[in-house]
């Protein structure tokens, strides 16, 4: 054990932030969803399997990108402490959904849920037309699930599998639906349509996100999630990238086999370690290297306009990666950096510490209003949101249309359905 700290004392260190957070929630008898709690957790968590250095392209950070990192939490947690400093003392005993100004139709939000299901059915329908069957059903799934194959628009209807969790999981809580039969029906089909979306595209990111979104969602309609059983999880999977180093000592050899073992267990690793690799590359480049150049703000905007095909055409002309970040990836196929590469280009190392203090600030806000008076549009905003800050270091969200298009419907289908109580005779 003394020479696994010693051999990675970046990874120690981390980890022991970790357990002290968890400690500090626990014994404080905080919710771990909090904004500041879950950036911290999975940002140290993150970045301490990264550093564990399982494969040669995550090197050392640079000092730049150490004051990045470091500097964007220390903003993202000012901004929620900040608004935390000026609540009333009472600010967290909350009126709860009954004594809400307004009255939620669940009727309605079943039916608009139905709606949004079958958008995601069509977009389905059009995986099968092409490809002859659910894409882990077919003779060769990652040809299908590939960037080779052009789905069109109809790619976003069968990327919103979580949308419809989302919107079906609501429902399926008594703490906020009081309608029964929709309750009965909305807990299955949250459930089936999180399965049903690995078989219909295979997609990491949308599994993902279906189970946390369902998982946060319990949190905050059903219970609170204790923060021993997700210190469980942790030390579980301590446990397991302990092993992963040791095997990979213990199998250094040549041999097929070897290869074969050593590549099945690096492949999660490197999912989560490209992310810190490439901030690093970009943020300290070769000076032969020519890297995404300044976007002068103008690229942080371009999830909203996706769709009319003017962010693409100004990124040609001007000579921007697209969303994949072609420039800075050190290994094919790895090429994610996380929410600072893609604040950085936009607005410089400003950016880096401003956005993360704006964004903790207004979630801050989001949470201590939700638990304040909750009404179900603020608690499915929190949920899309916080889930983005555990994840922020896979991608920006705010810079795919997909997402966009997920929080106005969100915001239109909580305003279709909630009526003022004045009006009700």
């Amino acid at each position: 054990m003394i020479a696994l700290v010693c051999e990675y004392p970046e990874t120690t260190a981390l980890f022991l932030v970790v357990v002290g957070l968890l400690f500090y929630v626990w014994k404080k008898k905080l919710d771990f969803f909090s904004p500041a709690t879950i950036y911290i957790f999975f940002q140290c968590l993150t970045l301490a399997i990264a550093y564990l250095r399982l494969d040669h392209a995550m090197t050392p950070f640079h000092a730049k990108t150490w004051f990045v990192w470091g500097g964007a939490m220390l903003s993202f947690v000012a901004g929620c402490l900040l608004y935390q400093w000026r609540l009333p003392l009472n600010a967290d005993s909350g009126k709860g959904f009954e004594e809400s100004h307004f009255s939620y139709n669940w009727k309605w939000h079943f039916v608009l849920s139905c709606a949004v299901l079958l958008l995601y059915l069509v977009g389905v329908a059009e995986i099968i037309h092409k490809a002859g069957n659910l894409i882990l059903f077919t003779g060769n799934a990652g040809y299908w699930a590939s960037r080779k194959v052009d789905y069109g628009f109809f790619s976003n209807f069968f990327s919103s599998a979580p949308l419809v969790v989302l919107l079906f999981g609501v429902a399926s809580f008594k703490s906020v639906n009081p309608v029964r039969w929709i309750r009965w029906v909305s807990l299955p089909m949250a459930l089936i349509v999180s399965v049903f979306s690995v078989c219909a595209y295979p997609s990491r990111t949308s599994f993902f996100m279906c189970v946390g979104f369902f998982v946060i969602l319990f949190n905050f309609l059903c219970k609170r999630i204790s923060v021993l059983l997700i210190a469980a999880l942790l030390a579980l999977g301590i446990v397991g990238f302990v092993f992963v180093a040791s095997a990979r000592a213990q199998y250094g050899g040549s041999a097929f086999q070897s290869m074969t073992l050593d590549a099945a267990m690096t492949m999660p690793y490197k999912y989560v370690a490209n992310n810190y690799w490439n901030l690093d590359y970009a943020l300290n480049p070769d000076p032969d290297k020519h890297i995404h150049s300044f976007t002068y703000g103008i690229d942080f905007f371009a999830g909203v306009f996706e769709y009319s095909g003017v962010p693409g055409a100004i990124r040609t002309s001007m000579g921007w990666d697209g969303l994949f970040n072609q420039s800075v990836e050190k290994i094919p196929g790895y090429n994610t950096t996380g929410y600072l590469w893609e604040v950085y280009k936009d607005f410089g190392l400003l950016g880096c510490f401003l956005f993360p203090f704006l964004a903790g600030l207004a979630l801050s806000v989001l949470y201590a209003r939700m638990n304040w008076e909750r009404s179900v549009r603020r608690v499915m905003f929190y949920v899309f949101f916080i889930y983005f800050v555990g994840f922020w270091f896979f991608l920006a969200g705010y810079k795919q249309g997909l997402f966009w298009s997920w929080g106005i419907l969100i915001y239109v289908i909580s305003t279709i359905c909630m009526t003022s109580r004045k009006r009700i005779v």
